[in-house]
């Protein structure tokens, strides 16, 4: 009996990873580095993200950067504002992988908030998600301009698979 629960827990793990899309490192303006698509595939098994939606925010956000910072003060990869980091759990925004899942983390987070809508998912998390969820995804010309440009890499990465 035991042993048949271990099987059937060993094969719900892999199916799961079986099913996910593969990640179109070079389809992106600049390839994806192999370590950050072994993250970016990490935490898209984590969280249920497609990988290319992860990578394209990481290159919209920092073009792969695990050093960027914003003038606004957001950091790493995914550009975390501090705050979001630490509630988010992270110590240390420049590390690739703290940065990328709780980046994921957070978009998962909003995807669920919003339903599934990656439009208002994106615009929250560039504009903040009480603002997208009073006034849509539309809220600022920022985060417009935002959306259209992580849905055309993502679109693309997806047309190279």
């Amino acid at each position: 009996m035991m042993k048949n629960f271990v099987l059937a827990l060993a094969l719900f793990t892999i199916v799961p990873a079986a099913m996910a899309k593969p990640l179109a490192a070079d389809a992106f303006p600049i390839p994806v580095p192999h370590y950050l698509a072994q993250i970016i595939g990490d935490a898209s098994a984590k969280y249920g993200v497609d990988p290319n939606l992860i990578a394209a925010m990481a290159f919209r956000e920092s073009r792969f950067d695990a050093n960027a910072v914003s003038s606004r003060g957001a950091q790493g990869i995914m550009q975390l504002m501090p705050r979001t980091a630490r509630a988010l759990g992270v110590q240390d925004s420049f590390d690739a992988r703290q940065n990328v899942f709780a980046g994921t983390k957070y978009i998962a987070s909003l995807l669920d908030r919003f339903h599934g809508d990656v439009d208002r998912s994106l615009a929250a998390y560039n504009a903040g998600p009480e603002l997208v969820a009073k006034v849509g995804p539309n809220a600022t010309t920022e985060a417009v301009a935002y959306v259209a440009a992580i849905k055309q890499f993502y679109r693309d990465a997806l047309a190279a698979l």
